[in-house]
């Protein structure tokens, strides 16, 4: 099916360089304790594209930003991406080192992606939209 997501190019993955040090650190604490999808995030940082984080465009998926996305054969979602310690899965807020979390990284509304889900499957996405995370802006607002 030449629509199917599943079939498109790769695009390139835009990383700010605060989130590519941090990746960077997660992916070597997930080799060490040789986790599922630290090979897939090495290679996504590999071949990304470090920007600046001024130079990053508010719609492209970082560390915090809130992503809604069409899953191939199962819906729309809307989750926020946040580092492991972020999590919490009744307010959609999932771990970039999950299946999900490493094919989303750096993508920008339009843009598509596979993954293989902890269970085998092949996944694939399309991303709809890209905000920053409510939740956060709230508590810098708070601070200012």
């Amino acid at each position: 099916m030449p629509d199917s997501i599943a079939h498109s190019k790769r695009p390139l993955s835009v990383i700010g360089a605060t989130d590519y040090s941090t990746l960077v650190d997660l992916a070597g604490a997930a080799i060490s304790k040789n986790f599922d999808v630290a090979v897939e995030l090495v290679e996504k940082l590999q071949h990304a594209c470090v920007l600046a984080d001024g130079q990053v465009s508010a719609d492209t998926v970082q560390i915090g930003s809130e992503v809604t996305f069409d899953v191939e054969g199962a819906g729309r979602r809307t989750i926020t991406l946040v580092c492991p310690d972020e999590v919490d899965a009744d307010a959609a807020r999932i771990s970039v080192l999950t299946p999900v979390g490493v094919a989303l990284l750096g993508l920008r509304p339009g843009h598509r992606s596979a993954w293989f889900s902890r269970d085998g499957r092949s996944n694939a996405l399309a991303v709809v939209r890209v905000g920053e995370d409510r939740m956060a802006a709230v508590a810098l607002s708070a601070l200012s």
